[in-house]
């Protein structure tokens, strides 16, 4: 039986790979609101759950995503429905509770970051942490504010404004503003849109590495695939209010498909602590190595420990394709080194299945004019090369 509020046709998405199971499921959404404009009627009727740490809704404009979002921030009031937040309830209609947006200590970022123009960037991050209607004081140095500034790298652009900022630096201010509060998650209204091209690729990295680094979920909002394919653990495709069991478009070649995950098997060599997060090593059965960075908590949850026996999966979108590293020096981690058993060409992409020994294998996703300038063909000898952030870690039942 559905709890009670939850509508009808619920949405139930696959549990987060790696994560423990729990009696309760981090995001547990369902909500009912009928809305009127212009004469206009719409009807949001969603219902979803998922553990993952990094959830992505995903849509057409007008589908209803912002919507959900501001009713999980509480600036939105539904008409009745559930929304509890990590075994926290939220929102619950029948049980008459609705905790008013700043007691639910989640960050939100807008599409256009919001930021206040007559203010600098150091005022608009304290601004996060004000309790009243004042301003900040320009120069007031508020360690919680400077950590943020220093975490985003932002720090030299204090005394700023944002009409002096690049769309990068905008919205690193504004996660700054938002992270700043320690909320116990952070909700993204389309976070992307509004940069060119290039930057949305660079700024999708930025953010997996830091929600990797701090182990906060993050609920992304968006309409672009590329964003699905990059960032996303889990995916709650939204249609017309409501949330579709069929997350993934019939284009094989689209870019959600990319979101498909590796799986290498290995033993636990190297717990290694670190201040906030842990690194692990694994290694495979025909000796290659994989490093991997997660929270202390999932150490310990999972059982990570030399000896151990693991599993890492990566998203064949993580995944890039070399035949000859030279003398370069690169930041990703992890060098699997193989030889090509299969290019499968799409109408834009290419799958790339690599051996990598031990009879594993990892599948890249390259585009075809990359595999035809690689020159690759069954047999081809490669490197397979991804991040250490990019790879979540699980543990065999």
């Amino acid at each position: 039986m559905s709890p009670p509020g939850r509508p009808k046709g619920e949405y139930r998405s696959a549990q987060h790979e790696g994560a423990p199971l729990s009696a309760a499921p981090l995001w547990d959404v369902s909500v009912r609101k009928a809305l009127e404009s212009g004469g206009h009627r719409f009807a949001l009727d969603i219902a979803f759950t998922s553990n993952a740490n990094r959830l992505v809704l995903f849509g057409p404009s007008g589908a209803g995503k912002s919507l959900t979002l501001r009713a999980i921030a509480g600036l939105l009031r539904p008409d009745e429905g559930a929304i509890v937040l990590d075994g926290k309830t939220l929102f619950d209609s029948e049980a008459r509770i609705d905790r008013p947006a700043g007691e639910r200590r989640l960050g939100y970022l807008f599409q256009e970051y919001a930021l206040f123009p007559h203010l600098t960037v150091r005022q608009n991050v304290s601004f996060g942490l004000s309790r009243g209607l004042f301003n900040p004081r320009r120069r007031e140095a508020l360690a919680a504010a400077d950590r943020w500034l220093d975490t985003l790298e932002i720090r030299a652009l204090a005394d700023r404004y944002p009409d002096q900022l690049s769309g990068g630096q905008r919205q690193r201010t504004a996660l700054a503003r938002a992270l700043v509060a320690e909320p116990r998650a952070l909700l993204l209204d389309e976070p992307f849109a509004a940069l060119d091209a290039s930057l949305r690729v660079r700024l999708r990295d930025e953010l997996r590495e830091l929600q990797a680094r701090l182990g906060l979920p993050i609920l992304l909002i968006t309409h672009d695939e590329a964003d699905v394919a990059a960032f996303a653990d889990d995916v709650v495709r939204i249609e017309d209010g409501r949330a579709v069991a069929d997350s993934l478009p019939a284009d094989r070649n689209s870019a959600m498909k990319t979101s498909a995950r590796n799986q290498l098997s290995g033993t636990v060599s190297v717990v290694a602590s670190g201040a906030v997060n842990d690194e692990i090593e694994l290694t495979l059965t025909a000796g290659q190595k994989i490093i991997a960075v997660v929270t202390h908590e999932s150490t310990t949850s999972l059982g990570l420990v030399p000896g151990a026996e693991a599993f890492a999966l990566i998203k064949a979108s993580s995944v890039l394709v070399a035949t000859d590293l030279g003398t370069a020096r690169l930041s990703t981690r992890n060098q699997l080194r193989g030889t090509v058993t299969r290019l499968q060409p799409g109408a834009v992409n290419a799958e790339v299945l690599i051996d990598v020994g031990g009879g594993q294998t990892i599948a890249a996703i390259i585009t075809q004019e990359s595999a035809r300038s690689l020159g690759l063909t069954a047999g081809t000898a490669v490197i397979a090369l991804f991040k250490a952030s990019s790879v979540i870690l699980g543990v065999p039942r």
